[in-house]
């Protein structure tokens, strides 16, 4: 058994309903009530209310809210660390639980609901109504809530811990709503709007960042170039400018760096993350004194790391709450031989280069095989190690992306070896993408638990969210598997549809971008996504929209077929009248579904008049 996953026994715990341990229904009507501590926090209130609202809705029964200050009942559900739980002398390791553990038990007539602060009991609450009552969140406008006028619940002593303390995913479906994030227990630092985070009515981020990444820029603004080149980089023996790296072993860079990170911290209360990170680009110092650093350690983290470290220790005795992020990413992916990041400093290793319809840990690409020697070398030295991930196709949203045999042997191996934090990037930028909402919905679920049965809630959310038209899209989310099974095409995050490929046809800057780590980027460039492919989708499509049982069904299945008529239409499979009707089809579905981006830096707009709407 994998050692991380002994320290969590409970985690997959299912109770057994076959005898019944409680009656909290009977018939619409309840005797329970639910209980909250006196002085419980604002997701504690709130988790009362959803379990009121969904129990009501399951039953018809209102079950009243009511705090620990009153006097014991008998039938009681309480919720969070209170004095009922000293009265019945539960034990509970709230400790254990950190902020998003939970755990759920029967005791004679009461249901226990409690969980580590801020989170944890707001998440034992949803565990209860989805993994025991069957309620199901698809999208934040659909969800499944069984009708059940008697609610019984078997013998129940779960608990739930996991493994991964922070937990984003960074797809549209969940960024702009975050109480829908919340039902799916992700805890990331950007969801919801105006304000980008996760409100303290479902606790809060866990982690707050500030900036978010590729902070040099704000760190040692451009324009002290004019009077101070010595603080950019040297490259081809000349001080650059521009968006560029910055020349890090510079002591008034460093001096001016600390001086920002505590201007930062001071404006930002609530940050406990600072992120140190390279700008989106090469273009890294070559002077003496970074070079030397970088030649010294076999790669330009050398330089890289150094400067955080710095940042770091000046920090670590005033802010002993906040860490340093800083990114293995592209030219400093790869660590060093003998430096080591500072205790208070995360390295957020990305896997950008890699092949994405294989695991990471199982594909013969060389992308995967250097990206997995770079994860093994940085958790034998890292205090603490994230990762960002792609789950999308950044160049064409919409393009068939199928990843769902990556998705979750990603999450185990990045977990197997000592990742705490996972931010998966997926479409962001106005979606929804292809199969966004099931990608959504299964990265959430892995990301909670790594070894859950990811097919299961495949199959669940295809059946849920698709009514008649179910068997259809099953169909086509295992044909696209298939041809990536039997085929092994490799297949990047800039896979284009010009070309019959699932892969990428490289530009200038990919080949940049893939050449640190790559040896052989063409191996992305395999034939896969053909027109048989094509035409064997458009048929179930066709059925999907026959069997759809209502508008709402047939619209959901329109959105899905989408990717494919994007394929035809942007790899210029079709001609004259044929795509001119095409291309009016999906506009016209495309604005009715509130896409507004085709990629992550083009504009739905910007992309019809290029193709020649009308």
């Amino acid at each position: 058994m994998r050692l991380w996953f002994c320290c969590l026994l409970g985690l997959l715990g299912l109770s057994s309903l076959a005898s019944a341990h409680m009656t909290l229904v009977r018939q619409g009507k309840s005797a329970y009530r639910i209980v909250i501590p006196a002085d419980a926090i604002a997701s504690e209130r709130y988790a009362a209310e959803e379990l009121q609202r969904y129990l009501a809705h399951i039953s018809g029964a209102t079950l009243p809210i009511v705090t620990d200050a009153q006097a014991a009942r008998r039938y009681e559900i309480v919720l969070g660390n209170s004095t009922r739980l000293r009265r019945l002398r539960a034990k509970i390791d709230f400790a254990a639980l950190g902020t998003d553990g939970f755990t759920l038990q029967t005791t004679g007539s009461t249901l226990i609901i409690a969980g580590g602060r801020p989170r944890g009991t707001l998440y034992g609450v949803y565990a209860l109504l989805e993994e025991q009552l069957g309620v199901r969140w698809w999208t934040p406008d659909a969800e499944y809530v069984p009708s059940q006028p008697t609610i019984k619940l078997g013998k129940l002593r779960i608990t739930q811990i996991p493994p991964l303390e922070y937990r984003e995913v960074w797809w549209s479906i969940m960024i702009w709503n975050p109480l829908f994030a919340a039902k799916h227990r992700v805890n990331g630092s950007s969801y919801g709007h105006p304000d980008k985070t996760l409100p303290e009515q479902v606790g809060g981020p866990a982690v707050t960042y500030y900036p978010f990444c590729h902070s040099l820029d704000q760190l040692i603004p451009r324009a002290l170039y004019a009077e101070h080149p010595e603080y950019f980089p040297l490259v081809n023996g000349k001080r650059i400018d521009g968006y560029v790296q910055r020349c890090l072993t510079n002591p008034e860079v460093i001096a001016l760096a600390k001086a920002t990170v505590r201007q930062w911290l001071q404006e930002n209360p609530n940050a406990n993350i600072i992120s140190i990170t390279q700008n989106d680009c090469h273009n890294n110092c070559q002077c003496p004194a970074c070079k030397s650093i970088d030649d010294a350690e076999g790669t330009p983290a050398g330089s890289f790391l150094t400067f955080v470290n710095e940042i770091a220790k000046d920090i670590e005795h005033d802010y002993p709450h906040v860490s340093i992020d800083t990114f293995a990413y592209q030219y400093t992916r790869k660590a060093p031989k003998t430096l080591r990041p500072h205790p208070n400093v995360i390295i957020r290793l990305c896997s950008i280069e890699c092949c994405f319809s294989h695991p990471l840990a199982t594909c013969s690409s060389e992308a995967n095989k250097a990206f997995c020697r770079d994860i093994i070398t940085w958790q034998q030295i890292a205090p603490k190690l994230y990762v960002w991930d792609y789950t999308t196709d950044f160049a064409h949203y919409l393009l068939p992306f199928p990843n769902f045999d990556a998705l979750q042997p990603n999450v185990q191996f990045f977990v197997e070896h000592g990742v705490k934090g996972i931010f998966e990037q997926g479409a962001y930028s106005g979606g929804p993408a292809e199969m966004e909402p099931l990608r959504a919905y299964v990265l959430a679920k892995v990301l909670w638990d790594p070894y859950t049965d990811v097919e299961r809630h495949i199959r669940e959310f295809i059946q849920g969210y698709y009514g008649a038209a179910a068997p259809c899209i099953q169909q086509y989310v295992d044909l696209l598997r298939h041809e990536v099974r039997e085929k092994n095409y490799h297949m990047n995050i800039w896979a284009s549809p010009n070309i019959p490929v699932f892969g990428a046809e490289l530009s200038d800057l990919v080949l940049k971008v893939l050449k640190l780590n790559v040896p052989d980027p063409s191996a992305f460039a395999t034939p896969g996504l053909n027109n048989t492919v094509l035409a064997h989708a458009d048929r179930l499509f066709d059925e999907a929209e026959h069997k759809a049982e209502n508008d709402v069904i047939r619209f959901r299945v329109q959105v899905a077929r989408l990717s494919v008529m994007y394929a035809k239409l942007a790899g210029n499979r079709v001609q004259d009248a044929e795509r001119e009707a095409m291309l009016a089809d999906f506009l016209e579905i495309a604005r009715q579904a509130k896409i507004t981006h085709i990629s992550e830096g083009k504009a739905l707009s910007t992309w019809a008049q290029e193709m020649g709407a009308k």
